[in-house]
């Protein structure tokens, strides 16, 4: 009997730049409006983010396989009964970023679960660095929406002497998030490189 599926979505390049269709037989069908090298970028960040902790949580819980994050054999207990963790990682922080990539505010839903997860002990030094990845992430989205105001402003009245000054700003204040973004980067670089030193081999 063949399954009937309760909807049906309809896609087509006019509404999509990028369709993959993969039927449970025969080769997968693309179809694309974007130049070759860019729809194969698209297609690398996909297959990327499938094969972060994130992307194989997201597979298993489709498939309803075992998840390999969450359902992986836990630590066994210590002696006073309770279960050993490890602090917050850095890794703990991006894999959340990953894991969020599609919500509407990203860093915001990545906060939420880094302050959720009680169970994870940090002190003042995986709070600064848990505080540094998303702060750059938050100024790095932020800087985002103010270049596609400065491109939006331009497209609708160009570059005149009246909109000169005030584009001008938009690529100033882009720029300046930007350097403060990139700051918090390499802190956190230069803190994380210390600490590989710093551990035991």
């Amino acid at each position: 009997m063949t399954r009937i599926p309760d909807a049906v979505a309809v896609a087509s390049l006019d509404t999509h730049r990028l369709i993959v269709a993969v039927p449970n037989e025969g080769p997968a069908e693309v179809s694309c409006n974007l130049p070759r090298p860019v729809a194969a970028d698209v297609l690398r960040q996909l297959a990327d983010s499938l094969d972060s902790e994130a992307g194989r949580c997201a597979t298993a819980l489709i498939t309803g396989q075992p998840c390999p994050v969450h359902d992986a054999p836990r630590p066994s207990a210590q002696a006073d009964g309770r279960r050993p963790t490890m602090p917050l990682d850095p890794s703990d922080v991006r894999a959340a970023l990953d894991f969020n990539a599609g919500r509407a505010d990203q860093v915001l839903a990545s906060l939420r679960d880094v302050l959720l997860d009680v169970d994870v002990p940090r002190g003042p030094e995986e709070a600064l660095a848990a505080a540094r990845i998303l702060l750059d992430a938050h100024a790095r989205q932020i800087a985002a929406l103010v270049e596609a105001h400065h491109q939006t402003t331009r497209a609708r009245w160009g570059l005149t002497r009246s909109t000169r000054g005030l584009l001008t700003g938009y690529e100033g204040a882009r720029k300046i998030v930007t350097a403060y973004a990139d700051g918090l980067a390499d802190e956190q670089a230069l803190a994380e490189g210390a600490a590989n030193e710093q551990a035991p081999e």
